[in-house]
């Protein structure tokens, strides 16, 4: 039976020449094991984890001839249901993994499957290679990924590895991902042994919190925080205290804590500290360790809102400033400035290395507004900016940093070009479906279907997204070097066939007035200079919409893009995912 090398939880990364990183997945340890017979998923604790995961040993069957030169084989790895690139999502990787109802099962691996995130490879070809050194198995791992088989799919893929332990820690910060694993590149596999050789060091949010009670027989205290007038449970505390400060603290209780029955005290709010965790919600702490006593602040100052923040893991250089200034009417600077951060990992690929317009309303979006575009006097050194005209410098948001910064004042859309700073070529081509009024919407999601079947059939992907308005956006990534003109020709060529065929429904004329009721299929908006709405961007509307990007089940006659707004976002990403990232 595999018995999985383990890590050492250690606090800092350590550094020099032999050691190398990798993404710390928030998933399942799991075995993959491959012969002619089939695919076996093994957990770290010998159960069989197969039937929990059919999209995995689907996609291994649908390749087994591909890959039958290597048979037999064993790749280490992670099981995971990835909300981005670089970051799992625990809950439901928990869930998929107590499902017995085969129906459910397969019902969840269609609609938000799981990938195996390979890290090591143990045997190949039947021949065990647990003796080599860690990087001799890394190199024969991505020479595996590298064949036709494994390339550039959603089920198998390769955890990325670092050498620069600086670069690996942003990236994991970004995507608020569990941790980093740093590993001695000379290591060899110790089965079922804790190794100093593989060491993982976790990405913890910092809570506040106070305590309420205090269990006598199991010794957790519970840690609550103000909202409003009432004292929610954050969660309960145990593990972290040193000996004297858990003596401390049963003094403190006892001399002024009351008995409520005969194992918990009561403790009126006094006591504030510093929780580190991976995760607070429904009342529970995931893996909290007391980290140290607050006595800089008052149980008032520990509140829902800033337990919010502390999980945001907002950048230092980032303050929010007036948080509670609405600048939607449901909105206040704190909600905006947060979903910015929750979605930048899926946000900021779509701004970088791109000349950025923002609009900006420093008084909400009720009142006045105007365009952003190069760089302010008052702006802070971080931001990085392109020559643009004559003298100005204009905007490109590389980081966390620079997108908060803007967001904290009040930057509610964010527009940006077709192609690179770099590059004169578009990147992506962009057809703007726009109906009169959300009356009409159901035309936009009729011309989408249209267009998603005619790009398809000339072998283009092709994504679709609200405008956050009342329309809808197509998004076909390019690959080959195609110019502007070659888009024009193309995108022009599509709106034409359409309007060809359904005079009475769509419309390439400019003019609103001519329209009528007709859709207007803007392909001219596709040009050097102009500018879309990105990706998971707010829009200035009193509802607080955001441009969202769509599966195509949900492009239908039901869809109705005012459903979209901020709030929803996390729970809709925590559901299904975004189906631009990948």
């Amino acid at each position: 039976m595999w018995k999985p090398m383990l890590l050492t939880l250690v606090e800092d990364m350590p550094t020099g020449d032999n050691w190398v990183y990798e993404v710390k997945y928030d998933g399942f340890r799991c075995g993959l094991e491959w012969t002619e017979k089939g695919v076996k998923l093994w957990s770290r604790n010998g159960n069989d984890f197969t039937a929990q995961f059919p999209e995995i040993t689907a996609w291994c069957e649908n390749h087994s001839e591909q890959v039958k030169p290597h048979l037999p084989l064993f790749l280490d790895g992670e099981l995971v249901v990835l909300d981005s690139e670089l970051k799992g999502n625990f809950s439901i990787i928990q869930t998929r993994g107590r499902m017995s109802s085969k129906d459910r099962i397969q019902s969840v691996s269609q609609k938000r499957p799981a990938t195996f995130m390979a890290f090591d490879l143990l045997q190949l070809k039947g021949k065990s290679l647990e003796s080599q050194l860690l990087h001799k198995r890394r190199s024969q791992l991505e020479e595996l990924f590298g064949e036709g088989a494994f390339r550039y799919n959603e089920r198998l893929n390769i955890v990325k590895q670092y050498d620069d332990a600086q670069k690996i820690w942003q990236d994991v910060q970004l995507h608020q991902g569990e941790g980093v694993v740093a590993k001695n590149a000379r290591s060899k596999v110790t089965s079922g042994k804790r190794s100093e050789q593989w060491q993982k060091i976790k990405n913890w949010r910092a809570v506040t919190g106070f305590l309420t009670k205090w269990n006598m027989e199991n010794e957790y205290f519970d840690v609550s925080v103000y909202k409003g007038e009432e004292m929610p449970l954050l969660g309960k505390l145990k593990h972290g205290f040193s000996d004297e400060e858990k003596e401390t603290l049963k003094a403190f209780v006892y001399e002024n804590g009351e008995k409520i029955n005969a194992k918990t005290w009561e403790i009126p709010p006094s006591v504030c500290l510093e929780i580190h965790c991976l995760e607070a919600k429904d009342r529970e702490l995931r893996e909290p360790v007391f980290h140290q006593f607050r006595f800089d602040i008052e149980p008032s100052d520990c509140t829902c809102e800033r337990v919010r923040e502390g999980l945001g893991q907002l950048p230092e250089s980032v303050e929010i400033s007036k948080p509670d200034k609405l600048l939607f009417p449901q909105f206040n600077k704190r909600d905006f400035v947060l979903y910015l951060r929750e979605v930048a990992p899926l946000l900021l690929p779509r701004l970088q290395n791109k000349r950025l317009t923002m609009i900006r309303f420093p008084d909400g979006v009720d009142d006045h507004s105007f365009y952003q575009k190069h760089l302010p006097d008052y702006a802070p050194d971080f931001i990085q900016t392109v020559p643009g005209d004559e003298e100005d410098e204009d905007i490109i948001c590389q980081d966390l940093q620079t997108l908060l910064w803007f967001g904290n004042h009040a930057a509610i859309e964010y527009h940006v070009p077709f192609n690179t700073v770099d590059s004169e070529l578009p990147d992506e081509m962009v057809f703007d479906l726009d109906p009169p009024t959300l009356k009409q919407f159901s035309l936009a999601v009729f011309a989408a279907q249209l267009i998603k079947e005619m790009c398809e059939h000339q072998g283009y992907d092709v994504y679709v997204k609200t405008s956050g308005k009342t329309g809808l956006q197509l998004h076909i990534p390019l690959d080959e070097e195609t110019t502007y003109d070659d888009t024009r020709e193309f995108m022009e060529a599509v709106a034409k066939v359409l309007v060809e065929k359904y005079p009475e429904k769509f419309t390439i004329e400019r003019l609103k007035k001519n329209r009528g009721n007709r859709l207007y299929i803007d392909y001219i908006q596709h040009a050097p200079g102009k500018t879309i709405i990105a990706p998971y961007s707010p829009r200035a509307t009193k509802e607080g919409t955001v441009a969202t990007p769509l599966f195509w089940d949900e492009v239908n006659e039901s869809l109705d893009p005012r459903d979209y707004t901020m709030d929803v976002i996390s729970k809709r990403l925590n559901e299904r995912g975004c189906p631009f990232w990948r």
